[in-house]
């Protein structure tokens, strides 16, 4: 049954890869947009969404209208390839993702189309072409950038973050939302150091509910006397903290009471 399962969600979702990647593809040559948007990038978040009930993944974000309002940058943690699919199930948002998924077949394609920023991150030229290209992009949709730089174990806390972004945010005096996904149960959506192949397959064979939550953190406006690195230092503060105890542990550091 497990192996089953599994086929036939992969199945279902190869065809509607397929199809979502040539409207996407197609509707980039057209000057429509909508709302200040792109149509191909639009077309993105009903596709995102047909996924939840497919895989059962059952995803709550309070907050979430602030990202359909938010011009700026979105910093979340980064534990699982459904982070972005979370994120565009609720907008279009954009992101800064690393150089090697620009040639992926399909999925390249799609976020070469809908205005994606890649970045070699081992290469001093592109990251500074890339901040460069950053302190001057019209940020709404919003734009999203991993801190951590990618995904890295364990996955049971933030990892260290680069203050680039934090320097490209208070240069230009671009407010960002630091976010916190939590999953439940971690173990089967963390994206190990492991072929991705792998991980969707443990992904796709479980019938049990994978439960999501997106928290939203104040939005931050950096102001020309804030120090990059510090503004990184209490925004992984604020995020750890969200992190380890925003999971239904919040009476462990907050009490009632005056």
């Amino acid at each position: 049954m497990r192996f089953i399962r599994g086929v036939t969600r992969l199945i279902i979702f190869i065809f509607l890869l397929l199809i979502v990647t040539l409207l996407v593809l197609f509707t980039a040559w057209l000057p429509v947009q909508v709302k200040r948007i792109r149509l191909s990038a639009w077309l993105l978040v009903p596709a995102c969404r047909l996924l939840l009930p497919l895989f059962n993944v059952q995803f709550t974000a309070p907050d979430a209208a602030r990202i359909t309002r938010h011009d700026g940058f979105i910093f979340p943690n980064h534990l699982s390839f459904l982070d972005v699919i979370l994120l565009l199930t609720i907008f279009p948002v954009r992101f800064l993702s690393k150089a090697e998924i620009a040639n992926w077949p399909f999925f390249g394609w799609i976020a070469r189309a809908v205005d994606t920023v890649f970045v070699n991150r081992e290469d001093k030229t592109s990251r500074e072409q890339v901040r460069d290209s950053l302190a001057h992009i019209h940020t709404f949709p919003a734009v999203v950038l991993f801190p951590e730089g990618g995904i890295y174990q364990p996955p049971t806390e933030l990892k260290p973050f680069r203050f680039g972004a934090f320097e490209i945010a208070q240069a230009g005096g671009v407010p960002f939302i630091p976010a916190v996904f939590i999953y439940d149960p971690i173990d089967i959506v963390f994206w190990r150091d492991e072929h991705l192949l792998t991980a969707v397959w443990r992904f796709a064979t479980r019938a049990e509910p994978i439960r999501a939550r997106l928290y939203l953190l104040h939005t931050v406006q950096p102001v020309p006397e804030d120090d990059p690195r510090q503004l990184a230092l209490e925004t992984h503060g604020s995020m750890a903290a969200v992190f380890k105890y925003g999971g239904g542990h919040e009476e462990d550091v907050i009490q009632p009471g005056i």
